[in-house]
């Protein structure tokens, strides 16, 4: 029971942060591999600290014995600051969902010829499905489609490696972000970008994170993303001309062939599925327990709202949302240590 408790906190860690851009190797690109070599020293630093304070989330929440991120958050920060947290929250996690359902749109319309409402339907009943069974229906589509998802990327990742030709990623200079300029910081700044959903998402799952290997759970998903993004960085390096690109393992499987491409695309909505599921999942449990209204009459309406505006373009939901994400997770490190070490 410990290591299948372990096993599924592990896949719900990895889910939470792997999503679209992860899996994109955008974000890869972005705090990583921007910098060369040094890049794969931040990721090793980004693991480890995904693992402390995935450990440090776990601890804290076991204590506590909470089950709203709402109230996770009431202890953290205090009743004062803690009501315009959890509402920016809400909004980040209702339009982090949107933009998950939009980018499938956009991955349907792109590579299958079909129509963007096509795929957003598609992936809203798939997240309407697994959030009507709540925390367990939540857990088991992480281990699910997280190890498949895992598996295939990896491979993928890891045969450009070796089939690349030797030399094509030397000489080149590298772009720098001007909001981001030392990998040390990048590390630290990534982590705080994805920790705030992961801490949501355990947050919300409640009794179902509360049990023995749960903490484990957490150490392996830190080490799993840290594994997953060493791998992503490196096929990055070794082929910079794909560094420009949107969505730029796409371009990095299409050098293995048609198929591994097309098949790299369905993995990537499921990239899209796995994190919309995880910020429903948390938004409804959140409007449960403030409203006292029927669960799945709430998942129901929350999807139809989002429907329409799932038509936004993609890339400009995202633009907005991830330096948002950020910002607030540099507030929440330093204030889960100082709990974590206070009690």
């Amino acid at each position: 029971m410990k290591w299948k408790v372990a096993f599924q906190v592990a896949a719900t860690y990895v889910g939470a942060i792997m999503g679209a851009g992860f899996a994109s190797g955008q974000e890869i690109q972005q705090f990583f591999a921007n910098f060369g070599y040094r890049g794969l020293a931040g990721i090793i630093l980004s693991a480890c600290l995904f693992s402390a304070f995935g450990w440090i989330m776990l601890d804290l929440q076991e204590r506590w014995k909470v089950s709203t991120y709402t109230d996770f958050f009431s202890l953290l920060m205090g009743e004062k600051w803690s009501p315009w947290i959890d509402m920016l929250i809400s909004i980040l996690l209702f339009v982090g969902m949107i933009a998950m359902m939009s980018g499938a749109g956009a991955l349907f319309n792109q590579y299958f010829g079909l129509s963007a409402w096509t795929g957003i339907l598609l992936t809203a009943c798939v997240i309407f499905l697994s959030v009507w069974f709540k925390g367990e229906g939540v857990l088991w589509i992480n281990t699910v489609l997280i190890p498949l998802k895992f598996l295939f990327c990896l491979g993928i990742a890891i045969l450009a490696i070796l089939l690349g030709t030797q030399g094509d990623g030397e000489g080149v200079v590298y772009s720098s972000n001007p909001l981001i300029q030392n990998w040390i910081f990048s590390a630290i700044l990534y982590v705080s970008f994805n920790l705030t959903l992961a801490l949501v998402v355990f947050a919300s799952l409640g009794k179902e994170v509360q049990k023995p290997g749960a903490r484990l759970g957490a150490l392996l998903g830190g080490g799993a993303l840290g594994l997953f993004a060493g791998v992503i960085g490196a096929a990055l390096l070794r082929f910079p001309e794909v560094k420009a690109l949107e969505i730029p393992m796409v371009a990095v499987a299409g050098k293995l062939g048609r198929w591994p491409a097309f098949l790299y695309v369905f993995v990537l909505w499921l990239a899209m599925i796995t994190a919309a599921i995880g910020n429903a999942f948390s938004l409804v449990t959140r409007i449960v327990a403030a409203g006292k209204i029927n669960y799945r009459l709430t998942s129901l309406g929350l999807l139809l709202l989002a429907f329409p505006l799932a038509g936004v373009r993609f890339s400009i939901i995202v633009k907005f949302v991830y330096p948002l994400f950020g910002y607030i997770g540099l507030l929440l490190l330093p204030l889960l240590f100082i709990r974590w070490r206070k009690h």
